[in-house]
């Protein structure tokens, strides 16, 4: 007797048609091979390894990351400059599952944050996973293997290799990609010409005139600590009070003692405790994201003030500086010490244009002449979300795709590019509360769809056309209302004071957590494997069965003890 389906038995007829399906020769629960390939092995990179240990513990599913630079930690092994530090307190970034009682301050530097990540990789064994120097160059999705194709060079021999996998996961990050500001002649300069993003240690500043083009949040952590002679290009920006502050009493000089890390190291009750108090104080502010909001107001009235009498109350500076937008409409960094040295003697502020760059410095647009020593570029990345690599799906190259808006499905995906995702993509919540834990959410989202792909008998999914479209106008209807889309110009709007906003989130961060908590597989195009979507439910038995344990699991008995059949 044939096997019984839909029905039928094999080659009988149901209705006039005859069955060709034939069920598999496996259990319920017997997953398929699988590869995952990550670009990028930074602090998500480093987060992905422990997590797929713990999803994928037996390590069913192979797991490779390609890293361009020659170490890992990404933003903090790439950023070196003067002054360069995490805005946020240090307690809040940490991963969820494990805080470091020894930050030594409250808010630490990038060294003491590469130290501290390197440790994590080493404890997590990244180094298993990870190539170094290798930088991926091209990515296609080849439906008839079901799986992506990778072009990859080893940036040290400068052979190319291919790599496939069924999943591709872009954690390059959305600041990684720097870039030169768009001013005519600048690579005619004859001093020193530096880029906040590679920065060169061996470069001695002592009795230089210094010219710093920016005011982000490198330039302002670099102007205090160099203090130019010179300032031009400075847009306006709000300069706020630390975050968390009330955890950090002397501002960016708190530092904890040995005493406070030992009791903090022995009693994990205590500092459990401690880093929820910190990281609810992160998410307590999301209010002020409200344009009409009463804590906008305050915000708006509060940051005024300070930022008028940290000015010393200099009429020229205050109109070149503090700004009449909403707090928050461009990044709001706390700015330690930065409007003190505006209002040095030995620095002048300038807001005029830049015409051209010349030999001995800048040409401004009154035919002055700046002459300096050096420049230093603190302006930023490319903000267009686009991959720095053709990503190619059914032929669509997620470049062209994006090359007006980076339209996302919910941060993570982009509609029609199959078992492809994208780590803090746009309108990641990057400036709307916690950031580590919404970056361990977007790793065990792709986690969840590689448990999909593998038991599910699922070749691929992408997001529907319509769910982006959807969630876009969405998007853009809450955003009218937040500051985000408020007068200025900002990286957020990719510099168009007019534009969509592709940076935050539409929501705070514990909001993202939830929306983001398990796929909506609703809005998802489905390919499986078969033609017959339940062919994963195999030959009828369990894998349980199969391979032995207890068949009668689902028994439970009031006040009885677990046991096992």
């Amino acid at each position: 007797m044939g096997s019984i389906e839909n029905g039928t038995k094999n080659g009988d007829s149901l209705n006039g048609h005859t069955s060709t399906y034939k069920y598999p020769q496996r259990c319920l629960g017997q997953g398929r091979p699988l590869r995952i390939v990550m670009v990028g092995a930074g602090v998500t990179g480093i987060a992905a390894t422990k997590l797929y240990k713990d999803f994928f513990p037996d390590r069913e599913v192979e797991f490779v990351i390609y890293e361009k630079n020659h170490d890992i930690t990404g933003t903090w092994l790439e950023n070196r400059y003067p002054g360069c530090a995490c805005d946020v307190p240090a307690h809040c970034y940490s991963y969820s599952w494990e805080g470091n009682p020894r930050w030594t301050r409250a808010y630490v530097s990038s060294t003491e944050l590469f130290h501290y990540y390197k440790g994590r990789a080493a404890k997590y064994g990244v180094a298993e996973f990870v190539k170094l120097n290798h930088r991926v160059t091209s990515a296609r999705w080849d439906d008839g293997k079901g799986k992506w194709i990778m072009e990859i060079t080893n940036l040290t021999s400068s052979a190319t290799i291919t790599d496939e996998a069924e999943i591709f996961i872009n954690a390059a990050g959305f600041l990684n990609n720097w870039k030169w500001p768009q001013i005519p002649g600048l690579h005619d300069f004859k001093g020193k010409l530096l880029h906040s993003a590679r920065w060169d240690d061996s470069y001695d500043f002592k009795d230089k005139t210094v010219v710093m083009i920016g005011s982000g949040s490198s330039a302002i952590q670099i102007v205090p600590e160099l203090q130019p002679r010179e300032f031009p290009r400075a847009p306006m920006t709000w300069i706020t009070p630390e975050f968390a502050a009330e955890f950090a009493p002397e501002g960016r000089t708190t530092f904890f003692s040995e005493l406070q890390m030992d009791h903090w190291e022995q009693n994990k009750d205590d500092y459990l405790d401690y880093r929820k108090q910190v990281e609810s104080s992160m998410s307590t502010f999301f209010s002020m994201q409200y344009k009409d909001s009463d804590q906008q107001k305050m915000a708006f009235e509060n940051c005024t003030k300070t930022m008028r009498e940290r000015l010393g109350n200099n009429e020229e500076l205050i109109k070149k500086l503090v700004p009449e937008f909403e707090v928050g409409c461009r990044r709001i960094t706390p700015g330690h010490g930065y409007l003190e040295a505006l209002a040095s003697h030995n620095v002048a502020v300038r807001t005029d244009p830049i015409e051209k760059v010349v030999p001995e410095g800048l040409r401004m647009v009154d035919g002055s002449v700046i002459a300096v020593d050096a420049i230093i570029c603190a302006t930023g990345f490319d903000n267009s979300y686009k991959p720095d690599f053709p990503v190619i799906g059914f032929e669509k190259d997620l470049r062209e795709l994006w090359k007006n808006e980076p339209t996302s499905y919910l941060s993570v995906a982009a509609a029609g590019i199959p078992n492809y995702f994208i780590m803090s993509g746009p309108n990641f919540p990057l400036a709307n509360g916690c950031l580590i834990p919404c970056l361990e959410n977007n790793i065990k989202y792709a986690f969840q769809v590689a448990k999909k792909l593998r038991y599910d008998g699922i070749k691929c999914l992408a997001p529907k056309q319509a769910a982006v479209d959807d969630y876009q106008e969405y998007k853009d209807s809450l955003m009218a209302d937040l500051v985000w889309t408020g007068s200025c110009a900002s990286w957020y709007k990719n510099g168009d004071a007019d534009g969509k906003v592709w940076g935050p989130w539409s929501g705070s961060s514990l909001h993202y957590l939830e929306v983001m908590n398990k796929p909506r597989w609703e809005d998802y195009d489905v390919t499986y494997l078969s033609r017959n979507r339940f062919d994963y439910l195999g030959n009828g038995r369990t894998i349980l069965e199969i391979e032995g344990g207890d068949l009668a699991y689902y028994l439970s008995e009031p006040g009885a003890r677990a046991v096992s059949a």
